[in-house]
């Protein structure tokens, strides 16, 4: 169980987790996290956003016996986590819904429902999406342990670094700069 007298001072949620150096090997090696949930009742909840799985969101739609529509959904699909790995989350602009749809912020929101999918089968597709299979999940106080443990850098996302298209190891230094320049400014 992590030290909970060791508190992060801001909630992260809406923040970005970029892993440090020291996450040589494993899974989070070089890999931009999205938080979208992070409180000391709950824990924490994002998704990888520099892994792609492989697959198409088109793909992933066939597998799941959906056919047709109205659009072609050649966007790629990433590999959000090791937890539900088989649960599908959609990081959006904010101007879109379904019928879960959670705002995180004024820009972003997350949806995670079968009536998303029909939306975008018919061709109701937010501006800006991303569609995520599985999630990485932190117990109450293990982020704010890892983060002060230097495990991870945190910095405030923005919609150019979760919905340009980039190669996965390229987000990782774009991220890695967006939060150097993030601390600079904020410093000065």
């Amino acid at each position: 169980m992590p030290n909970t007298d060791l508190t992060l001072q801001n909630c992260l949620a809406g923040s970005l987790l970029i892993s440090t150096p020291k996450q040589t090997d494993g899974p989070f090696e070089e890999t931009v996290i999205y938080i979208y949930e992070h409180s000391p009742q709950t824990g924490a909840q994002g998704v990888v956003i520099n892994r792609q799985s492989g697959i198409t969101v088109e793909d992933l739609l066939e597998r799941m016996n959906y056919t047709g529509g109205n659009i072609s959904l050649k966007s790629p699909l990433y590999h959000g986590g090791l937890t539900d790995e088989n649960g599908v989350l959609m990081i959006h602009t904010s101007e879109w819904y379904s019928s879960n749809t959670r705002p995180v912020d004024q820009h972003i929101s997350v949806s995670s429902d079968m009536f998303m999918i029909e939306k975008l089968i018919n061709g109701n597709e937010p501006r800006n999406w991303m569609m995520c299979a599985g999630k990485c999940l932190w117990e109450p106080g293990e982020i704010d342990v890892e983060v002060l443990d230097n495990y991870w850098l945190t910095a405030p996302a923005t919609k150019e670094i979760i919905f340009s298209p980039h190669e996965d190891s390229r987000l990782w230094r774009d991220a890695i700069d967006h939060c150097t320049s993030h601390a600079v400014n904020s410093w000065f």
